[in-house]
Formats: C-alpha cells, sequence, structure tokens
C-alpha cells in the first residue's frame, strides 16, 4: 500500500545547515516516517511577508535544508520529481521526498523565479498563505479581489511547467478563478470541509469541492484540530480519528472518493487528532477507513494511490 503525505511544515524547523530528520519530540522523522509506512512525504518551503526578511531568500533557505536532508538522509529518502520517482524509490526500499512551496510571496513579483523554483525540482506550487500577495488574496482577505494580472500569468507558467498548482490558502474567488483559467487540474494540499467546521475560512465550500472534483483536482484531509472541529475549544480539547474520517467522508461525497487524500500539515500544527499524534500513526487511518466500511480500493486511494494518479494527469 502506498501512503502520501502532500503538505508538511518539517523545513521550518531544518534550517540549521546540514540537520537531520532525527528529532523524535517532533511530528516528523525518519524513524516516524518508516514506521508509519510512508512512501512519499511534501516538504514545503514556506514563505510570507516578514519585516526585514526578503520572502526569496527565506524560500531558498528552507529550499537548501531540503537538499541537505537529501544527502544527510540518501540511505533512506529519494526525492521525487515525478510520480514514477515515488514507485522507483518504494521499490528500492526507501521513502520519496517531494518539494513544494507555500506562499506565493517568494517570487517577489517575478515570474522568472517560478522558472528557477522548476530548475530546483519543486513541482508544487502554492499560490498563497493565509495572506494575500502580488498573485492574490488569500482566505483571510478582508477584501476577495482573487487572481491578480500578475496570478493569472504564474497560473499559466505553471501550466506550462507542469507544476501543481496548490490552492490550500486561497481566497473563494480566487480558487474558482484559477480552476477557471487552469488547463490543469489544481490541488488542495492540506484542507477540510468548511461545512463540518464552518468558522474555519480555510477549510473548502461544497460547492469548490464538487469542482475539484468535476475537473479532475485533488483535496487532502488536513490534520489541524481547528479545521476539523472549529475554534474556540481549550488546548485539552483533541480531535479524534473520527472527526478525520468525518472529513473524509465529506469530502468523497461532494469531491469523489478517488479525488481524496491526506495532507497532514504535521509540523505547522499544534494540536493533532488522538490517535493521529504523529506520521507513525497515518498506517493507522487505513484501518480506520476499512472499519468505517470504505472499500479496500477506496481506501487504498484515499491512502496515497489517488494522489499519484492526479499528479500524473498534471505532468501529462
Amino acid at each position: 500500500m502506498l501512503i502520501c503525505d502532500t503538505h508538511n511544515d518539517a523545513l521550518l524547523y531544518l534550517e540549521k545547515p546540514m540537520q537531520p530528520l532525527n528529532d523524535e519530540s517532533k511530528h516528523i522523522s525518519i524513524d516516524k516516517m518508516r514506521k508509519g509506512q510512508v512512501s512519499l512525504l511534501t516538504f514545503a518551503a514556506f514563505t510570507c511577508k516578514k519585516e526585514g526578511v526578503s520572502p526569496l531568500h527565506w524560500a531558498l533557505r528552507e529550499i537548501n535544508a531540503f537538499y541537505d536532508l537529501m544527502e544527510l538522509h540518501k540511505e533512506d529518502l529519494v526525492q521525487a520529481k515525478c510520480p514514477s520517482d515515488v514507485l522507483s524509490a518504494v521499490k528500492s526500499g526507501k521513502m520519496a521526498a517531494l518539494l513544494s512551496t507555500e506562499g506565493g510571496d517568494c517570487l517577489e513579483g517575478d515570474a522568472n523565479v517560478l522558472r528557477l523554483w522548476h530548475k530546483l525540482g519543486v513541482r508544487m506550487f502554492g499560490v498563497t498563505w493565509s495572506n494575500d500577495n502580488e498573485l492574490a488574496s488569500c482566505c483571510m482577505a478582508k477584501e476577495d479581489k482573487g487572481l491578480t494580472d500578475f496570478g493569472r500569468e504564474c497560473v499559466a507558467l505553471c501550466n506550462e511547467l507542469r507544476m501543481m498548482l496548490d490552492l490550500s490558502h486561497a481566497s473563494d474567488r480566487t480558487f474558482f478563478e484559477t480552476v477557471e483559467l487552469s488547463k490543469q487540474p489544481i490541488l488542495c494540499s492540506h484542507s477540510c470541509a468548511r461545512a463540518l467546521a464552518p468558522d474555519q475560512m480555510r477549510n473548502l465550500t461544497d460547492e469548490m469541492l464538487t469542482v475539484l472534483g468535476k475537473t479532475g483536482g485533488y483535496v487532502g484531509v488536513n490534520l489541524c484540530h481547528d479545521f476539523l472541529v472549529g475554534g474556540g475549544y481549550g488546548q485539552e480539547h483533541l480531535a479524534s480519528m473520527e472527526d478525520v474520517i468525518r472529513h473524509i467522508e465529506h469530502l468523497c461525497e461532494y469531491a469523489g472518493m478517488s479525488h481524496v487524500g491526506i495532507g497532514s500539515d504535521f509540523d505547522g500544527i499544534e494540536r493533532t487528532p488522538k490517535g493521529l499524534e504523529d506520521v507513525s500513526k497515518l498506517c493507522d487511518l487505513y484501518e480506520a477507513l476499512l472499519k468505517r466500511n470504505f472499500p479496500e480500493d477506496a481506501a487504498k486511494g484515499i491512502m496515497g494511490e489517488n494522489f499519484l494518479v492526479y499528479w500524473a494527469r498534471v505532468c501529462g
């Protein structure tokens, strides 16, 4: 069985040169990946606007940390630049690592940087984080203006480069405008259902999920407590495996069972569900899906196969 996780933020704490994935207090480590039977993890180079910091340099620092990981853990990790790389890694007894960026701020208004990201091995591009930028409005926008002209240019360039377009943090208008403009299906790598947590604008509406499914896209369920059950709970409250399954069922109902997967957001979230505390527990989700009467093929699709099929559609 393939287990693919389409988003994590581990690079945020690995910015020191040559720092290995061996901190067992974090959600992700090599040992935990092995225990969780992981086939592919997606490592996001995160950037946003921050006073005194160049988003471009910030992204480069995290991309460098990713390549440090590849060197430090070459006995365990292989970089994936296409779906077949994942299958080859699994066949050789290794795990695949996909490089993404989160937040179009890292382009600093220059589309040529996107070409550079592709040359550096980035294969998934997050248009926004939870702040507006030169490309588009985000999910937290006070005024939803959708895509800018520069954003439209970058959507076209992602299509040209066969780079996956990630709209996890995008505003509703940005989402629909991007889906309409893009010649390739988009994804929301780490998102939940807004119908089940209505106070979370980060989550996707039923209409968004329906459009995503009809256009051949993908959504990975996020394991963040607030996205699963809503905000306002005390720190002692934790979401459960049951909450995760409820969201998966809802995503499947509207997007279609073959368009849903996992986008944990590990090491970028504070509270994780009981039973899915870190990457070592991802394999337990499969058993939970079977107990919920998901067909075996559907459960395997959600665990990882659906993402590889989606990625292959983008690759053409």
